[in-house]
């Protein structure tokens, strides 16, 4: 695949062992989640430091404006954790669905109301497909099953009422309503896009105009897909696997596992 660079693409950190989460606050600090040391990081006015450490192995990370925390989904402590900006404290919200620990959830994203939702993949070597569930926690912190039955469901994003997530094993982007009161709701998840091998979609964000970013890791790029299911750009340069991708206000930030490095590029 020969390079294509999507615009304005600025390397803005190189040091983040294993970087995979990522989330800007109502402040501009850019908040990264490392899997292999446990750490949360800040990124604030370009310096680098560390913000809190969930004592696991945090991947997902999202932020809420309305309560000033930080939601993180830690695949060894097999729970959702809440982290405290202004405090650094690290709070339990979820670790079982009906009296069952969780798989270890991978990422997770908050809608509209305030609900949690999060993909929680079995972890089996290839060729198991690790058929898992993706839960919603509402404010209440009541877990319920959104869609049950996903081939390793990791990146997961939102819009419009509908959650868009990845399907590592199946190579495939589903999407899906929220309301899980809806009697016909998630029985069968819309396919909105199929990936050749060996993409391996994982993080994804949608931009404001409904624009989907998704990161495949295994080719090393990432593929733009309109609201039609469309393919319309595929960015990738030599030498990265990015891992998650966030977008906010005309900007996207992307961890790059393979070179422990954070960028960030332009609309």
């Amino acid at each position: 695949m020969k390079p294509n660079l999507p615009k304005n693409l600025k390397e803005i950190s190189d040091n983040i062992p294993h970087p995979e989460g990522i989330v800007v606050d109502d402040k501009n600090n850019i908040y990264v989640s490392s899997a292999s040391t446990g750490n949360i990081f800040i990124i604030e006015k370009g310096k680098v430091r560390v913000h809190t450490n969930t004592k696991g192995r945090p991947l997902g990370i999202a932020y809420s404006e309305n309560l000033n925390e930080l939601y993180v989904s830690d695949a060894s402590i097999k729970s959702i954790l809440s982290i405290n900006i202004r405090t650094s404290y690290v709070e339990k919200v979820s670790d079982t669905f009906d009296n069952n620990p969780l798989n270890g959830p991978s990422d997770l994203v908050l809608t509209d109301e305030g609900s949690i939702i999060f993909t929680d993949p079995i972890r089996k070597p290839r060729p198991n497909p690790c058929i898992s569930p993706t839960y919603i926690l509402d404010k209440d912190k009541k877990i319920s099953q959104l869609i049950p039955d996903l081939a390793f469901p990791s990146g997961i994003a939102y819009f419009e009422k509908k959650v868009f997530i990845s399907e590592t094993r199946a190579n495939r982007l589903i999407a899906l309503s929220t309301n899980i009161n809806e009697e016909e709701n998630n029985m069968e998840p819309e396919l909105f896009r199929r990936f050749a091998e060996p993409g391996n979609p994982d993080g994804l964000t949608i931009d404001d105009e409904g624009d989907i970013y998704q990161t495949l890791p295994g080719i090393g790029a990432i593929a733009v897909i309109n609201k039609k299911g469309e393919m319309t750009d595929i960015y990738h340069m030599d030498s990265w696997k990015p891992s998650n991708i966030h977008f906010n206000q005309g900007t996207f930030y992307v961890t790059d596992r393979l070179g422990s490095r954070i960028f960030k590029f332009s609309k």
